[in-house]
């Protein structure tokens, strides 16, 4: 292209001097016309060498993978993980690790999900797991992993709240962490959370339950007075019609959790001296769930004019994403300096960088999710892997990878499951710069906008996903 534009203005010159003779306004237009021409070649010029620069970025990124990628012999939890000791180096000393899950009801995310935490707890000594599903039904299998009553299909059934929870892959992984507990060998025991504010970030009163039940066996009168203020809204609450609070009965609503909140507060220590520290810490964090949900629903937008998604809701999921954030806090608190907490939730939830893109194209503004709020808290003390695929397998909804994606890409890099991490890719400025670009990322029929060097220090890459497994019924 610059030969062709040195060509245009040689013979032009020429033609300039040949015809000089001909006055100053001929030569103007000449001019003119030769300033257009050489403006419209340059353009034309920068043009295809940005998408020479770009085609030539995304093909040093994919030959920076293939020499950076780590296999993944299988995503089983029963294959070992000896696949998985990179990732020691990787991680470091990170006390928080998040992996992101590319949709709810995937095998090969959740098994890698439960081979991934026995390597993080049998040697990087991690201590807890906090998934994206309801905390208030949670505590349910918080007791039963550590020996409590109940049966593994109770904890299936009860115990999940996002995503399908009887499904052979959540038997696993608590089955295998209630046996982990039960080895008088393992000193310090594992425990299990549960992050969101109840029916995947609907909101339940179970929270408020779970509460007023504690209130009730601790200071029974307390407990039959806020159960009588409460019952108004938890009947309505209970048939999933939240929508129908008025503004007044809203803020009702508020101002009993509220009260409810102030009264755990200011009576914990003989409420504590009367149960024990862990009943507290899990009432307390029921109301404080409860405030979540409420919070959450108050800027709730009205529904679209003809369906689809309103522009204001990214109000509810930056709220939702604060709430989940928060009780990340909370279970680091409780895990105490020592503790190292692996956090499961989609891949939209522990990306650091806002949902944009696709459906959520209409939004006035990006809304803010979990991985940014725990990036900002938690710095390089957190470690983000997120997961990616090239195409759904039948039982999912149909969906593959977009030309010029990150998927895509990825795609093209070689092994069918690998791990990648990105952070040394800052030391090549073409890879880098192709990391740093906004990109698609899929997510089933849709996908999200993001510079994936930014948005994750790790990618899990797996070919082709399959939907979870139900798990079999007693015999």
């Amino acid at each position: 292209m610059g030969f062709v534009i040195e060509e245009f203005v040689r013979s032009d010159q020429t033609r300039l001097i040949n015809r000089k003779t001909r006055g100053q306004k001929g030569w103007g237009r000449r001019w003119s016309r030769f300033y257009r021409y050489l403006t419209a070649l340059a353009i034309v010029s920068a043009s295809v060498c940005a998408q020479t620069d770009m085609r030539n970025s995304g093909e040093s990124f994919e030959r920076w993978a293939k020499a950076h990628a780590t296999p993944i012999q299988s995503v089983e939890f029963g294959s070992g993980h000896a696949d998985l000791r990179p990732l020691k180096s990787m991680i470091g000393s990170a006390r928080v690790v998040a992996f992101g899950e590319p949709a709810h009801g995937v095998h090969e995310s959740s098994a890698f999900r439960n081979k991934l935490f026995r390597y993080l707890v049998e040697e990087l000594d991690f201590t807890a797991i906090a998934v994206e599903s309801g905390l208030p039904e949670s505590r349910l299998i918080y007791d039963f992993i550590a020996g409590g009553p109940g049966t593994i299909e109770q904890v299936l059934r009860e115990g999940f709240s996002c995503g399908p929870g009887n499904t052979q892959e959540n038997e696993e992984l608590i089955r295998w962490i209630r046996e982990y507990n039960s080895n008088a060998t393992n000193a310090r025991k594992v425990r299990f959370y549960a992050i969101d504010v109840g029916r995947c970030g609907q909101g339940t009163p179970l929270a408020y339950e779970n509460a007023l039940a504690y209130l009730t066996r601790v200071d029974p009168a307390s407990g039959q007075k806020f159960r009588s203020t409460l019952k108004p809204y938890l009947d309505r609450l209970s048939e999933g019609d939240a929508k129908a609070l008025s503004q007044s009965e809203s803020d009702g609503l508020m101002a009993a959790i509220e009260d409810l909140f102030a009264l755990l507060e200011r009576e914990r220590p003989a409420y504590v001296a009367a149960t024990s520290e862990l009943d507290y810490q899990w009432a307390h964090r029921n109301v404080m769930t409860a405030r979540q949900s409420q919070r959450q629903y108050r800027v709730r937008p009205a529904p679209a004019p003809g369906g689809g998604v309103p522009p204001s809701a990214w109000r509810p999921l930056s709220q939702r994403s604060s709430a989940m954030a928060d009780n990340v806090r909370w279970v680091i608190e409780r895990e105490g300096p020592a503790g190292r907490v692996f956090v499961f939730a989609h891949n939209g939830h522990v990306k650091n960088a806002p949902t944009e893109g696709g459906i959520w194209s209409v939004f006035e503004r990006p809304a803010t999710v979990l991985g940014q709020h725990l990036r900002l808290a938690y710095g390089a003390d957190l470690f983000i892997i997120g997961s990616c695929s090239a195409k759904n397998a039948e039982g999912l909804p149909p969906g593959s990878a977009e030309p010029g994606s990150l998927d895509a890409a990825l795609a093209n890099v070689g092994p069918p499951r690998f791990l990648l991490d990105l952070r040394p890719a800052r030391a090549d400025r073409a890879v880098a710069a192709w990391l740093a670009e906004r990109r698609a990322m899929r997510m089933h029929a849709t996908h999200f906008l993001l510079s994936p060097g930014a948005a994750f220090d790790a990618l899990l890459f797996i070919d082709t996903l399959t939907p979870s497994r139900v798990a079999q019924p007693p015999r």
